[in-house]
C-alpha cells in the first residue's frame, strides 16, 4: 500500500531570521534558571523521602 504524504497548514508567528545576541542571551538565563529550579526540587523531594523511610 503506498504512503499518502499529508500537507500540514503551519502559520509562522515572527520572522524566520537569527536570533541576536541579547535573544540567545535571554533565552539562555531562561532554561538555566528553569533547569536549577527543577533540579533544586527534585533534590528536596529526594531528601524528604529519604527522611521519612529513615524515620
Amino acid at each position: 500500500m503506498k504512503k499518502q504524504s499529508i500537507e500540514l497548514d503551519v502559520d509562522f508567528i515572527g520572522s524566520q531570521d537569527k536570533l541576536t545576541k541579547e535573544e540567545e542571551l535571554a533565552l539562555n538565563q531562561y532554561f538555566t534558571k528553569r533547569k536549577d529550579g527543577r533540579s533544586k526540587s527534585i533534590k528536596s523531594i529526594r531528601k524528604s523521602k529519604s527522611k521519612k523511610m529513615t524515620a
